[in-house]
């Protein structure tokens, strides 16, 4: 079964025209119809929870501190998100935690800065966000303009940063070259909860963004990483997808594992990546894993162009 959800079908990461590898450019996403936002929150106790719209999941910390917000989705779902945080905490942010540069997880930032919220991320994710960025996704070039300053982290940091805030110890971790090259995990050590960013795509073909420094490998490390660290009482907010647990997270690495095999078996037998795509070597694991946005042809080809890479280095 093939799944989709709006939250991937929009996916782009940009408001700038999308430019086809074999056609003129499709309309902004701005020019794109957009589902009515409607955000839904789950309670986690201990002051967490977690909110769901369009884009990344965000996890919100509520407290005497302030709110504590990771992730910002989409700039035009900006207004619905803070009024949701305000229902929620009875304020607007106080802190803003971005887990990686793409636009669903950080095209809210300048709505939140003018809210009131100091940003932080890892220092990859303010570089990217202030740079123009070209993005690969399944042989589809997307252009990325550096966002407005507003939108920059403040506060940036090398590896690891730890946060006290509302009687929660935030550990703020970064894999690297998971996801992209600037990806953070936030661990709520006392409520045991973990928010992961699209360092996972729970039960689905993640997003491995190579022309952003991620890969295969870094991604099973990644999850590998997050596995070890927490319990099986842990509950896991993913980048996207459900509340999750620490078993998924080993059937998310578990997949990748068969599916980085199969695609390298493909690449050692010297076959092209039309040859690779024409054997279809994802069969076993399309049919519980596969989306709309990441479909097994997409997922096959960010796979084979990341391993060839890595093979030919």
């Amino acid at each position: 079964m093939i799944r989709s959800t709006s939250s991937l079908a929009v996916l782009a990461f940009s408001c700038a025209p999308i430019t086809s590898a074999h056609g003129a450019p499709s309309l902004p996403l701005t020019q794109q119809a957009a589902p009515a936002t409607v955000v839904t929150s789950q309670d986690l106790g201990d002051g967490l929870h977690m909110l769901q719209s369009r884009g990344g999941n965000i996890g919100l910390l509520t407290g005497p501190d302030g709110a504590f917000v990771i992730d910002s989705q989409y700039a035009d779902i900006a207004p619905a998100n803070l009024a949701k945080i305000d229902e929620i905490a009875g304020d607007a942010p106080r802190f803003l935690v971005n887990t990686h540069w793409h636009g669903d997880h950080t095209g809210g930032n300048a709505a939140f800065d003018a809210s009131g919220a100091l940003i932080i991320a890892h220092d990859n994710v303010r570089v990217r966000v202030s740079t123009d960025q070209s993005l690969s996704i399944g042989g589809t070039l997307r252009e990325t303009p550096a966002s407005d300053p507003a939108a920059w982290p403040i506060i940036t940091f090398n590896e690891d940063m730890t946060l006290h805030v509302n009687g929660q110890t935030a550990r703020l971790i970064h894999m690297p070259n998971a996801h992209t090259d600037g990806d953070t995990l936030v661990y709520f050590e006392e409520a045991g909860v973990l928010h992961m960013g699209d360092v996972m795509f729970s039960g689905m073909f993640p997003f491995i963004d190579i022309s952003s420094g991620g890969s295969v490998d870094g991604y099973i490390a990644a999850l590998d990483g997050a596995y070890e660290m927490i319990n099986d009482d842990t509950r896991v907010i993913p980048g996207h997808g459900p509340l999750s647990t620490r078993e998924d997270i080993k059937a998310l690495a578990d997949m990748l594992r068969g599916a980085r095999a199969a695609v390298q078996a493909e690449i050692d037998a010297g076959k092209s990546l039309d040859e690779t795509l024409a054997a279809a070597p994802l069969t076993p694991w399309v049919e519980d894993w596969a989306t709309a946005f990441m479909t097994e042809p997409i997922f096959t080809t960010i796979l084979y162009e990341d391993l060839s890479s890595a093979g030919a280095s």
